[in-house]
């Protein structure tokens, strides 16, 4: 029997007068997240009266940003309010026996909790650690009086842009995972050279996503509506749905020949002759899913909270109805979210990236927000990060196991080329090519090449289905090519190959 614990180690627009939406000083933390250590405290600059995006100066905190606090305040208020209505009537009042949290493929078990600041309320205990974690996720929101999104005079995403910002959300979790890997914590003001380091880089993902045309800010709202506009058919100021996202944040990084590769599909279908016809590139996959009707199939609970607790999740891009939400995690039959709803001012840029904790405050959260599964809007996107060829047949192995187990999946994988590019034979160093084969269960085979560097595998692909054996080799830094073969079904990481994902199952 396949449980969650052994396969781990909205849609709807928003109407124009929707209000700017922000959490208060009791959302988030004085201390940036990221400080995990005591020593060096944070200059005491990060006074949350100031976190909405109010500049000090000799006159008091400016007009703008006093105003995105006190309606980011009624937000918060309004949030917690309706979401208490909503418990009373669906008989969530009546407090719940603890169950373990997991976030992002990290499992927080219910044996140890710990009450969080009053702000939470007397029912929210979470699992030492969890909420640490929880605040070192990258947290993209609505920002205001930046530069105007060309051709239009929009200065503000508010009230239209939280489908692209839980985009960049995901995204960003995504470039985390492949810059630090799941431990991504650091000390800003540490002396050591890897916490200067995790900082730099740290700074270097959150440009990333800076409200203007530079060409450090590639994932900008200005970027993305503008990519919108040319290929979505989107006028700058409309909603963005899940599957426009997707294919604005694979544009993008296709264009700034970005470091992550996005492979995007719909139908739920992964190519994997599209993914490594060349040399293997760290891949965001983006699966876009249509889930029911007005709400999510029940049918397919399982499959979300299964896909958090897988180590390639990057989270879920998608909402409730007329409100997208990015999901990171879950306890229960309840999602932890990120809400991009909220409006800040826009960060200065700087060019000697003297960026401190104080200036990116806005950027992380410290209190999870939930939301019961039987609440989401059924259209979102699922992210999964392989920053390895191993990585990527390991969660093929997963999901399989998954679907071999009963539950009702929404990726599969095909050893092909996708419809669009059937046409194309991808040639390799021997002259063979890959052919589609249809869908099939995966199995693989893992064994290091002495010949290569230490770091490299070789990996063999072996699926199994009714009407056939046939196979793909693969081999980092070499492209695909085809083997057949008529071998076992078993997944094999030979020793000397250990890691932290290695497992034997027979299938």
């Amino acid at each position: 029997m396949v449980t969650i614990d052994n396969i781990s180690e909205g849609r709807g627009a928003e109407t124009a007068d929707s209000s700017a939406r922000q959490d208060n000083a009791a959302s988030c933390s004085n201390s940036h997240p990221l400080e995990i250590t005591t020593e060096d405290p944070v200059d005491g600059s990060t006074d949350m009266s100031l976190a909405d995006g109010a500049q000090s100066s000799g006159n008091g905190p400016n007009l703008a940003g006093l105003t995105n606090h006190v309606v980011n305040t009624l937000r918060e208020w309004y949030v917690l309010a309706s979401d208490s209505i909503a418990d009373i009537l669906e008989g969530r009042l009546i407090q719940q026996p603890s169950k373990d949290v997991w976030l992002l493929g990290r499992h927080y078990e219910a044996t140890k909790f710990e009450q969080n600041d009053a702000s939470q309320g007397w029912m929210d205990k979470y699992p030492p650690g969890f909420v640490e974690d929880f605040s070192r996720l990258i947290w993209c929101t609505y920002r205001s009086h930046y530069p105007p999104i060309a051709p239009s005079a929009f200065t503000t995403d508010a009230g239209w842009g939280c489908m692209l910002r839980a985009g960049q959300t995901l995204l960003a979790q995504a470039l985390q995972l492949h810059h630090f890997g799941r431990n991504w914590g650091f000390s800003w003001e540490s002396s050591r050279d890897e916490d200067k380091r995790r900082s730099r880089q740290y700074v270097g993902i959150v440009k990333q996503f800076f409200d203007d045309y530079s060409g450090t800010s590639i994932f900008s709202i200005h970027r993305m509506s503008s990519i919108g506009k040319k290929f979505e058919g989107k006028d700058i100021g409309q909603w963005f749905g899940p599957h426009g996202t997707a294919s604005i944040i694979r544009k993008l990084a296709q264009e700034a020949k970005h470091e992550l590769n996005v492979y995007t599909t719909t139908d739920g279908v992964v190519y994997l002759a599209d993914i490594c016809a060349d040399e293997f590139q760290p891949t965001l996959i983006l699966v876009t899913s249509m889930l029911g009707i007005d709400r999510v199939n029940p049918v397919y609970y399982p499959f979300i909270q299964a896909s958090l607790t897988l180590p390639q999740s990057a989270g879920i891009a998608g909402g409730k109805p007329s409100s997208a939400l990015y999901f990171a995690g879950f306890q229960g039959d309840e999602l932890f979210y990120l809400d991009p709803h909220y409006t800040r001012q826009a960060v200065i840029h700087r060019n000697d990236d003297a960026y401190t904790a104080a200036d990116l405050a806005t950027y992380s959260c410290s209190t999870p927000r939930r939301i019961p599964l039987g609440r989401l809007d059924p259209c979102m996107v699922f992210g999964y990060y392989c920053d390895t060829l191993a990585s990527l047949i390991d969660l093929r192995s997963r999901i399989d196991l998954l679907a071999d187990d009963g539950m009702k999946t929404l990726l599969t994988f095909d050893n092909g080329h996708s419809p669009d590019t059937a046409a194309v034979r991808v040639e390799t160093d021997v002259g063979t090519s890959i052919q589609p084969d249809g869908p099939s269960k995966s199995v693989a085979a893992i064994s290091t090449d002495a010949q290569t560097h230490d770091d490299a595998m070789s990996l063999e692909l072996l699926p199994q289905s009714d009407s056939d054996s046939s196979g793909i080799a693969v081999s980092e830094g070499s492209g695909c090519s085809v083997e057949h073969r008529s071998e076992g079904s078993e997944i094999i990481l030979e020793e000397g190959n250990a890691s932290e994902e290695e497992w034997v199952t027979d299938m």
